[in-house]
């Protein structure tokens, strides 16, 4: 993952790091200039909070009133870069000069001031120091709404609540003809922002229109427009509530499809198990607020669009430029944001959506039905909209600028860039347009972000008319496919960052070796992508075209298909034009052959993978229990991708059944894998034998052959983009564990029993749940120390059990 060395090393200290865009580039700012903003530039700024687990970290792009669009830009996905970097754990805000967040207020003590000009301009210092605070306006007869408003007394009316807002003086307002509800209402909110969002640290007044003090009445005159004199009659709420139910819309942003789609999901009233713990959503509640709100099993991918559409709303939609845009993650919901859900229960209530991972105590949880692995799913129809061809236009992103592709290397893209690609096709005698931003899995993140920029920008010059998709590597739709009629390659390298400060260089294959990997199960899906040139990369179910100096070899795996092998020599005409190439059948290569990949080696090979057409194609699932249970799901058309690091997978290739741990999975999930993998074989109905079958666990980050072979064009060096893989690696290789051990053997761990003063202990033993010590005790010890029977224990109401093991000292 590509990351500007602006942000090397940060967020790892308390407080605050300031970065301005200067000529497109991240710069540091000076502790001594914190607090002071140019109106002609933009900023990132970084606040970080040292937690006793970890940090907490909050990312705000400030936009001066008179930035440039490019500068807005740049801080915009420069943002989403920096949160990349540091895990994709902190919150990101937009911020507009004049009506910043109070979060991001709060962080100058003696506040902020807004100097004239900008990096171009020189440093001309404005006179004036401003601290902006917030409005929210409380309203309606029977669903009371609140929204933030503009900063003014002509924005408050005498029927309504007022909420000013100033960080640690929190004012409720009461207009003379504000109803009953509206007023425990604005008590509501003001408290809740007190003890969720200021951790009980602020003061509320309550102040009513008739007899507003002084101090208040100072206080309006100094952060808002206008006099007392300006505030307006009463509004009719009916008419109110019926524009804010139209307004409120939900937005869920997911990629599980295979590919980014935004798609309305619902609107008012809008309940709180819409949301899903696996997807981003968007809450537009017009002016008065945008949120963007991360499930914590969202991907990277979905974050980030949530956020960037939550803030293009503002433009698309006409509203305010001072709209808030929020982003908030799972668990940690604003009070603003939960006003939105009629249903949103409080703190402790256990319905709504469905839960992240939570401690392992599953007691009263349905057992997940082992028997519908069996039931084999469908994979979604991907819908075709006509028979690929139509119009193709292809640029790649070169110095964050659209570079067009000469049309002789259509269907040629390489790992390390991003493209734009424009298909025309006729409907009903009418032009229809899909824009597909592709993006390689080696890109930089500036690529990529430019590559959906410039897809935005194109479809713009269309009238809006195209349909944008995103494209990632190894999972492109079927009609993407479809375009390059199976003979779509992918080069490993690309061209370097477009940001002129980063030591990148272009990283083309030019040593004259290349191999690549070649499969597809028809004429349409089959592909090439270039592989790390190693005898370990070949398998005997597929094709593969090797590059040399001086030859070009076809080698055809025992199992590959004639579409691969056509598509090989397709390769051969696209790569090494001119050549005649040497065409070799597996177990019949010529000694050169091995020599130009190092030497022979040992492959993933098997008569399994010697049959072209699979009698029992590979199934890959997914085991988690991020919703609160124990759940497997069947991932189709899977690629390395699809392996999640906070879960357990089992893959599925019938001789052999493989439980990869994800370094980020819990114990529920890896000690329910191992069990699910042996029921599975158990009980699979076409009478496989579990003695005769091969149960292994792997883990993250060392994969044997025999299982990245299915896998396509399975990369290596996935797992070490991971800032924390050296740190596992180390792990790993210092409690001598080795690659690939027996599910058998590994789910003996828990079903051992401990003395109890094994138990106390802080760090547990493998295999032991930290949450509940007490089931991992001998009968006997456990009366021992009890004093009662496991039996008696598991009777009794969950406080006292809690007092019985605080008491022991297990807890």
């Amino acid at each position: 993952m590509a990351v500007d060395p602006a942000f090397k090393g940060v967020g790892k200290k308390d407080g605050l790091e300031i970065f301005r865009i200067e000529k497109f580039q991240v710069i540091p700012q000076p502790k001594n200039t914190h607090g002071k903003f140019h109106s002609g530039d933009s900023y990132i700024v970084l606040h970080t909070k040292k937690l006793p687990a970890g940090f907490e970290w909050n990312i705000h792009f400030w936009l001066g009133e008179e930035t440039s669009q490019d500068e807005a830009g740049v801080a915009a996905y420069k943002t989403v870069e920096l949160d990349d970097s540091l895990g994709g754990g902190p919150v990101q805000h937009r911020e507009v000069q004049h009506h910043e967040s109070n979060k991001f207020l709060s962080y100058f003590s003696k506040g902020v001031t807004y100097l004239a000009g900008g990096i171009e301009s020189g440093f001309k210092k404005v006179d004036r120091d401003k601290f902006e605070t917030r409005l929210l306006h409380v309203k309606g007869r029977r669903n009371v709404r609140v929204s933030q408003t503009q900063l003014s007394w002509a924005a408050m009316n005498d029927g309504d609540v007022f909420i000013l807002d100033m960080g640690r003086q929190i004012y409720v307002w009461n207009g003379l003809e504000a109803g009953r509800l509206e007023k425990i209402k604005g008590l509501d909110v003001a408290r809740r922002i007190k003890d969720e969002e200021r951790g009980g640290r602020a003061e509320i007044s309550v102040i009513n229109q008739d007899s507003m003090s002084d101090e208040f009445v100072k206080t309006m005159n100094a952060t808002a427009d206008g006099t007392p004199r300006d505030i307006q009659a009463a509004t009719d709420d009916s008419t109110f509530e019926r524009k804010a139910k139209d307004l409120v819309k939900l937005y869920q942003v997911s990629d599980a499809s295979g590919f980014l789609e935004i798609n309305e999901v619902g609107n008012y009233p809008l309940k709180r198990d819409m949301l899903d713990t696996n997807d981003a959503f968007i809450v537009d509640t017009g002016s008065g607020g945008i949120f963007a709100w991360v499930g914590k099993r969202a991907t990277r991918d979905e974050k980030k669009a949530a956020f960037k559409n939550a803030v293009d709303f503002i433009t698309k939609k006409g509203y305010p430029n001072w709209t808030n845009v929020t982003q908030v993650l799972e668990g940690a919901e604003t009070p603003l944001f939960k006003q939105n859900f009629v249903d949103w229960l409080n703190k402790d209530e256990s319905k709504g959506y469905s839960m992240p991972k939570a401690g392992p105590k599953r007691l009263s949880q349905p057992k997940f039905d082992v028997g519908s692995m069996h039931r084999a799913g469908q994979r979604e129809q991907q819908n075709l909209v006509d028979d690929g061809k139509g119009k193709v236009e292809i640029w790649r992103i070169e110095d964050f600028e659209m570079a067009p592709v000469d049309p002789g290397m259509y269907g040629q893209f390489f790992g390390g860039d991003s493209y734009v690609i424009l298909y025309t096709y006729l409907k009903n005698g009418k032009e229809n347009y899909i824009i597909y931003f592709w993006q390689g899995q080696e890109s930089s993140q500036d690529e990529k972000a430019a590559a959906a920029l410039h897809a935005v920008h194109l479809d713009d010059q269309y009238g809006g008319a195209p349909v944008q998709v995103r494209v990632v590597q190894n999972k492109e739709p079927d009609h993407f496919l479809l375009i390059f009629k199976g003979k779509m390659v992918v080069h490993s390298g690309g061209k370097a960052s477009g940001f002129k400060n980063r030591n990148d260089t272009d990283s083309y294959d030019v040593d004259g070796t290349r191999l690549f990997h070649v499969r597809g199960t028809n004429e349409f899906n089959t592909r090439a992508v270039q592989v790390p040139e190693v005898a370990a990369s070949l398998n005997s179910n597929d094709c593969f075209v090797l590059e040399t100096p001086g030859d070009t070899y076809i080698w055809y795996g025992k199992g590959c298909t004639g579409d691969e092998r056509e598509l090989a020599n397709f390769i051969v005409s696209a790569v090494s034009p001119g050549r005649d190439p040497v065409k070799l059948f597996e177990g019949k290569e010529a000694q050169e052959f091995w020599d130009s990949l190092g030497g022979k080696t040992a492959y993933a090979s098997g008569k399994i993978l010697e049959e072209p057409v699979p009698s029992h194609p590979p199934r890959l699932f997914q085991c988690s229990n991020a919703s609160g249970r124990f759940n497997v799901e069947e991932i189709f058309d899977y690629s390395q991708e699809d392996l999640v690091p906070e879960d357990v997978m089992i893959l599925d290739t019938y001789d052999q059944v493989f439980v990869w741990i994800g370094r980020g999975a819990n114990e529920v999930e890896k000690k329910e894998g191992l069990q699910t993998a042996q029921q599975y074989v158990e009980g699979d109905p076409s009478g496989r034998d579990i003695d005769s079958t091969a149960l292994i666990q792997i883990k993250q980050g060392f994969e044997p052959p025999n299982f990245t072979c299915y896998f396509h064009a399975w990369n290596p060096a996935v797992w070490r983009q991971d800032s924390s893989y050296e740190t596992y690696l180390q792990k790993i290789t210092s409690t001598g564990e080795t690659e690939a051990t027996s599910v058998q053997d590994e789910l003996a761990v828990y079903s051992k029993t401990y003395k109890l003063e094994e138990l106390l202990n802080r760090r547990c033993p493998p295999g032991v749940d930290p949450t509940c010590k007490e089931n991992y005790l001998t009968p006997e010890d456990f009366k021992k120390a009890f004093e009662i029977t496991i039996d008696q224990f598991r009777t009794m109401p969950k406080w006292k059990q809690l007092n019985l093991k605080k008491k022991v000292g297990i807890f």
